[in-house]
């Protein structure tokens, strides 16, 4: 039996052209897990980790993988990582060292002390995350990653995070757009580095390549001649966000009670925390743009919408 054969006999692989493959993460890709991508050159890349350990080593005992590429290192997309720990490791060049303690990337991820050494207690109770090694290179925007067939363009896109990248695969003109993803949430931006001005600019310019398909880290892949309308629709969701504020915010209300309503989230995430953290951070870019647009006020610690 080939290795392709052995790869593909595997339920969560599905082959996107004859070398690349998408990699499904647990529950369709939905956090706390992503898509990978599994690329076939003269060596064997893996696009992040988040497929968990038991997804990567059935893969790697059907085909070794060489390589792990890390797009950014949120939890979902480094979950797994050390499962290739003696393999090739790639990171972004912006990517900070805080990512080799967890402690550190709690306080990089998430605003206020309390708040930080919550989320690094949950990520290794809840995801058992492992922080990372020194990477054995990094790469940056406009780079090609050489692996012999395949050539993978690294394209730096922040606001998501600052150190947010996506690939195209220059032969066949696959678009790895990573976490500007597509789905119906919109774009994700509950960070304290996340911008939003950054985030609208990095989808306007992918947008404007020449591309085949799109391969995102939480979406099934999208053909070009679907990628106009699902490009339309995404940019579209952050002025649906605008609305959301804009619409609690006609007869004036304060942060407190923004997040009560939960306009993000409708209070549907299990860990109230967690949904409390990320949510104040979505809130509050909204607001600063508003404001910043002319479109909103605060006025004694509540936000009024100017007609």
């Amino acid at each position: 039996m080939t290795l392709t054969t052995d790869l593909e006999k595997l339920p969560f692989v599905q082959p996107v052209t004859p070398i690349i493959y998408l990699v499904g993460g647990p529950g369709e890709g939905r956090f706390p897990h992503c898509n990978s991508f599994l690329l076939r050159g003269d060596r064997t890349v893996l696009i992040d980790a988040g497929i968990g350990v038991q997804r990567i080593e059935a893969i790697d005992r059907a085909l070794r993988i060489d390589t792990l590429v890390v797009s950014h290192p949120h939890p979902d997309h480094i979950l797994a990582w050390h499962a290739l720990a003696d393999r090739e490791l790639l990171l972004p060049v912006q990517t900070p060292d805080s990512v080799f303690d967890l402690n550190q990337l709690g306080r990089r991820f998430v605003e206020g002390r309390e708040d930080a050494a919550y989320w690094t207690h949950m990520v290794k109770k809840w995801l058992d995350l492992n922080p990372m090694r020194p990477p054995d290179r990094r790469f940056a925007d406009g780079e090609t990653l050489d692996f012999g067939p395949i050539q993978l363009q690294a394209i730096h896109a922040p606001g998501h995070l600052i150190d947010h990248y996506c690939f195209m695969e220059t032969e066949s003109r696959t678009l790895f757009s990573i976490d500007i993803d597509f789905t119906g949430f919109g774009p994700w931006y509950g960070n304290p580095e996340s911008d939003l001005c950054l985030f609208r600019q990095s989808v306007a310019m992918l947008q404007t390549l020449a591309f085949e398909r799109i391969c995102s880290s939480h979406k099934a892949p999208i053909e070009a001649a679907d990628a106009g309308q699902a490009f339309c629709d995404y940019l579209a969701a952050f002025d649906r966000h605008q609305q959301l504020i804009l619409a609690l915010c006609r007869k004036g209300m304060d942060l407190a009670a923004m997040l009560r309503e939960s306009p993000f989230y409708r209070n549907r995430m299990p860990d109230t925390t967690f949904q409390r953290i990320f949510e104040t951070q979505m809130i509050r870019k909204n607001i600063e743009s508003l404001i910043t647009d002319g479109r909103m006020v605060e006025k004694q610690g509540k936000y009024l919408v100017l007609d």
